[in-house]
């Protein structure tokens, strides 16, 4: 009763190994699944309690497998490398080929399956996403072209208004010179022309800011590097001139990467990298720890700008324990609506893909078990029958080589048969029917020296 406590602790804590690995080692956490199952069956050779048990957690684990692997081919591994072990121990150790074909079986219906549908799902959930990141970009454009529309407005407003406000200017200024006006008037038409000349001023500041993005000179990444102040190990290849939208965003992910380990790492070594073909490279190494908390908008942020671009992003932590930024950049701006329908494209071709995989490994795996397991009850006890006359005329003390007995045998070693001590015993079936109500029965025959010295026929039925 203990063993059995103590057992089920074991398998439990496996599982609970397992759960907490699958996210971000789903391979691992896979195999380690398998590995807990195939031995609780292989103990014990036969569907029990604690195998059914065992049955749904490691559905699950599968499942989620499928489901956080971004790799498929590590997972694969872990049931390739499950399948053969468990066949292998069958056929050598635990009750021949009955108990490879149950192995087969349980691996498929209870790993394979549940994978192919975690696989699917990954690739719905990517397909929603990539439908999300499509509507928020639509809202964007919708939201920039008001945006666009309205400084295209303000400048015409610009240049009518300021027309007009140059032309009053111009007539209160000949106003002021009239010879004819008293001093009172002309200090009252010089007072209205600086007015007018002031709001004439104050609306061509305004536009000044509404066009600064294409106005003000950009920072190279020379002096981005020299303003943070850090001491950076900086390598620039890029010799020809870059867009000036690209290399304001040049400027921008620069900047906001290097305020990030002001923050987050300070004293660590930094070095910031631009290729020739506008790879950029911002990491620095491990630091000690810091009390700064990072909203994370500014990744965020820095993301959204370089996708605007057309270019493609990414940040995140290093082997080294320090962090990288990494930016590809194009030449010149793209059209921001095709990386996401490329993307959205792409996705939609491979949940396809994934729905008619796990639709063909469902049915392949039913297949196998629906004709498969049958076929082989069938082949295994037609090719096995030693039949009652041949039982019959099977005489103690004859040799090996004399009896008339079937090629094969029906099972190596059934649960619950005991033999004669020091004997060697083969099991046969007794007729070729393996779906009956007799269809337990085996005829025993054990052998010492090679000679016949225990004949019985084993009457077990399945109720």
């Amino acid at each position: 009763m203990m063993d059995s406590v103590w057992e089920a602790v074991f398998y439990l804590a496996l599982f609970v190994v397992a759960f907490a690995l699958v996210r971000k080692r789903p391979a691992v956490a896979l195999g380690i699944a398998l590995g807990a199952w195939l031995v609780c069956y292989l103990v014990s050779v036969e569907f029990d309690v604690r195998v059914v048990a065992l049955a749904p957690a490691l559905a699950l684990v599968s499942f989620l497998a499928g489901r956080h692997a971004k790799d498929p081919r590590a997972t694969a591994i872990a049931f390739a490398v499950a399948e053969v072990a468990g066949v292998v121990a069958a056929l050598t150790e635990r009750g021949g080929s009955d108990t490879a074909l149950a192995v087969t079986s349980g691996v498929g219906v209870l790993g394979v399956v549940p994978w192919a549908f975690g696989r699917f799902r990954r690739r719905f959930a990517e397909l929603r996403e990539v439908g999300w990141e499509h509507a928020a970009l639509l809202e964007r454009d919708a939201d920039n072209a008001r945006d666009s529309e309205r400084a295209r407005l303000a400048g015409e407003m610009h240049d009518l208004v300021g027309h007009e406000l140059a032309r009053a200017a111009l007539l209160v200024g000949a106003l002021e010179l009239e010879p004819t006006l008293t001093a009172q008037q002309r200090e009252a038409a010089r007072t209205a022309r600086t007015s007018v000349t002031a709001a004439a001023e104050r609306l061509a500041d305004v536009m000044q800011v509404l066009r600064a993005d294409t106005d003000e000179p950009v920072a190279t990444i020379e002096e981005v590097v020299a303003r943070s102040g850090l001491e950076v190990e900086l390598t620039n290849g890029r010799r020809t001139a870059i867009d000036g939208i690209i290399a304001r965003t040049v400027h921008r992910v620069t900047a906001e990467a290097l305020t990030n380990v002001i923050k987050h790492a300070p004293g660590a070594k930094v070095t910031v990298t631009l290729t020739a073909n506008l790879e950029l490279r911002i990491a620095n190494g491990p630091a000690p720890k810091t009390t700064a908390v990072g909203s994370g908008k500014g990744l965020v942020g820095l993301a959204e700008r370089v996708a605007l671009v057309g270019g493609w992003f990414d940040a995140a932590p290093s082997d080294d324990g320090g962090f990288e930024v990494r930016a590809k950049l194009p030449e010149r701006p793209l059209p921001r609506t095709t990386p996401t329908h490329v993307r959205r494209q792409s996705t939609e071709e491979e949940i396809r893909k994934s729905a008619r995989r796990t639709v063909l490994i469902t049915s392949v795996v039913c297949a196998v078990i629906a004709i498969g397991v049958p076929g082989y009850m069938v082949f295994d006890a037609v090719t096995s029958v030693l039949t009652p006359q041949q039982f019959a005329q099977a005489k103690l003390g004859a040799d090996d080589d004399d009896l008339d007995l079937p090629l094969r045998t029906r099972v190596d070693n059934p649960l619950g048969v005991t033999a004669p001590p020091g004997t060697e015993c083969h099991y046969y079936s007794t007729h070729g029917n393996p779906f009956d109500s007799d269809r337990h029965d085996l005829h025993q025959l054990c052998f010492r020296d090679d000679r016949l010295v225990s004949k019985e026929w084993l009457v077990r039925r399945s109720g």
